[in-house]
């Protein structure tokens, strides 16, 4: 019997099937992100950190990596596909624009995106840890490795700060880490989410010098 879902649920679809995450948990001698975290961290390391987070290994471009957005409840919003350096960590930025998602490349129909943290699954595993936020997937990881007292998450960007996203961290300490030069964006921006008055803002990157332009955490451990 074929199965008709109602336009409504339909028009509803926000999660990307399980199956398709799990897929993509392999071939991590090809990933370029396994490759500067093993060097930056050690042996071992870098595979307890992708395997926690349920970092991927995308086939969009060779070397690429998935980060997968999850819900608290363990559902896959969706993915964010990037390529880095293996020697440096950073971004590849050429002619191309190497960050795509896994929504647009599944080609899912009429998919209705609604965005969560990097790493919120991992909450309900961590229930009285104070949570850390930054822009960068890639930071998040990196900081859970050398500061795993805290539960490091990542907002996507600089603009990834919002009140739907923010239900999930209701009666936690929260501590933003933005990065260099957007302190005062994101102070202003936690006044309309600090209604727990839990919320803080760091200002740590804004007082160091001889960094590049827009630095952030990972670029202190």
């Amino acid at each position: 019997m074929i199965r008709i879902l109602s336009m409504e649920n339909y028009l509803l679809q926000v999660t990307i099937p399980h199956e398709i995450l799990q897929k993509t948990l392999c071939n991590y001698d090809q990933n370029h992100l396994t490759a500067y975290l093993r060097n930056l961290l050690g042996l071992g390391k870098e595979k307890e950190l992708l395997q926690s987070y349920l970092v991927g290994t995308a086939k969009h471009w060779q070397g690429a990596t998935v980060f997968w957005q999850i819900d608290i409840a363990g559902k896959v919003r969706t993915g964010k596909v990037m390529l880095y350096n293996p020697e440096t960590g950073k971004r590849v930025k050429d002619s191309a624009n190497r960050i795509d998602w896994a929504h647009t490349l599944l080609k899912l129909p009429n998919f209705n995106l609604k965005q969560c943290f990097f790493g919120e699954h991992l909450l309900a595993q961590n229930p009285e840890k104070a949570v850390a936020i930054v822009e960068s997937e890639k930071t998040a990881l990196i900081a859970t490795a050398q500061i795993p007292n805290m539960l490091w998450l990542a907002c996507g960007g600089s603009q990834g700060l919002s009140s739907e996203k923010f239900e999930v961290l209701k009666n936690r300490k929260v501590i933003l880490f933005p990065d260099e030069g957007q302190y005062e964006k994101w102070l202003e921006k936690s006044k309309q989410l600090n209604h727990t008055g839990k919320l803080f803002v760091s200002p740590l990157l804004e007082k160091l010098q001889g960094f590049e332009k827009g630095f952030d955490i990972a670029d202190l451990l």
